[in-house]
């Protein structure tokens, strides 16, 4: 082998070893670009969520991400702020929700053990104060030297005093421990409820909408018993937007979701479905009663629009259109909400503002 052969050899391997490590940075570039792209291609917001949703688009890695992305695309939806932070708190963002969970577990698994660890201390002075009163029983006062017998007397009382400042602390620590342990649940029950809440309206999010669906249906189907799915939905939401910028949207779809719910009851769900438009679950009520509350409602936002100041010029627009779907045996959450949409998309092709509902004119 020449000289110039040899020298060049250690080069070779060299660019050999370094080839893998070259070719993930290359893949992890071109995996950045296709994201970007992406990005470009559907005009969503180039926001580090949006970009990690579409970067896990691209890799399929979680691959739930592409999934409902793909969804969303061919049913047509636009991929706004909205879709695109409960895409990413979905897939993405479950670590947080799963880190506070675990660190609660715990704790309250530390108290639980600091508990045992009383109960064990206790037990055992028990046992020693059991033992110290055989002793004495067997050991009858007349025979036992009187040293002895105020010996085995001191142990007693010595033996008592512990056993008792022993279920004191135990108590106490039961008493701690219980009050530890309830406030670390309201903790995780208030990390899980938050789980479930759109930030911006407060109200219920998609995936608790999709939650109670699912148990509404399987409720209404065990007792017989009926409801009504509304979505509804901002007239020309997206001429505020452009108009007026994203505070003055964000306003008139914090005012419209206070609207729902305020007018709603206690055991109905008013959730945010997607960007502009919500779902309301109304149980135990008919059609025509749920027709109506909707009306009610219509008129109430336009009245509030009309004398609140937050709506600006928005107010001329700011209308809602609402599609009333009843539940029907058999029928399916993707039916049922298929059903309230083309409900919704009537009202808006006759001229919007409007109620329609399922066989009821």
């Amino acid at each position: 082998m020449s000289a110039a052969a040899q020298a060049t050899q250690p080069e070779a391997q060299t660019e050999a070893q370094d080839e893998p490590h070259v070719t993930a940075r290359k893949r992890v570039f071109q995996h950045c670009q296709a994201a970007f792209d992406q990005i470009q291609r559907h005009g969503t917001p180039p926001d580090p969520t949006t970009y990690a949703l579409w970067y896990a688009y691209v890799t399929h890695r979680p691959p739930g991400v592409r999934l409902e992305m793909d969804k969303l695309l061919a049913s047509g939806r636009t991929l706004d702020s909205y879709e695109m932070n409960e895409l990413y708190n979905a897939h993405l963002n479950q670590n947080k929700i799963a880190d506070a969970s675990e660190t609660i577990s715990k704790e309250i698994e530390h108290n639980l053990e600091s508990v045992s660890q009383l109960l064990q201390t206790g037990i055992v002075q028990n046992t020693q104060f059991r033992t110290t009163l055989n002793d004495i029983k067997e050991t009858p006062s007349s025979d036992a030297p009187s040293e002895t017998f105020n010996s085995l007397l001191g142990r007693l009382v010595s033996e008592s005093h512990k056993m008792s400042m022993a279920s004191a602390r135990l108590t106490e620590g039961l008493r701690d421990s219980q009050k530890r342990v309830q406030e670390l649940n309201e903790e995780l029950e208030k990390v899980r409820q938050q789980s479930l809440l759109d930030p911006l309206t407060n109200v219920a999010n998609r995936r608790a909408f999709e939650e109670r669906l699912t148990w509404q249906i399987k409720d209404a189907e065990e007792s017989r018993s009926t409801f009504c799915l509304v979505l509804a939905d901002l007239d020309e939401f997206k001429g505020v937007n452009d108009n007026l910028g994203h505070q003055a949207g964000d306003q008139v779809l914090k005012v419209f979701a206070q609207t729902l719910f305020e007018n709603t009851k206690g055991t109905d769900l008013v959730a945010r479905y997607g960007g502009d438009e919500f779902a309301i679950i109304l149980p135990s009520i008919e059609v025509a009663s749920a027709y109506n509350l909707m009306v009610s409602i219509k008129h109430k936002f336009e009245e509030l629009k009309a004398t609140t100041s937050q709506f600006h010029a928005a107010s001329a627009n700011a209308t809602a259109s609402f599609g009333i779907a009843p539940f029907k045996s058999k029928r399916t959450s993707e039916a049922l909400i298929t059903a309230a949409d083309m409900a919704l998309n009537r009202a808006k092709s006759i001229g919007r503002n409007r109620v329609c509902a399922e066989g009821f004119a």
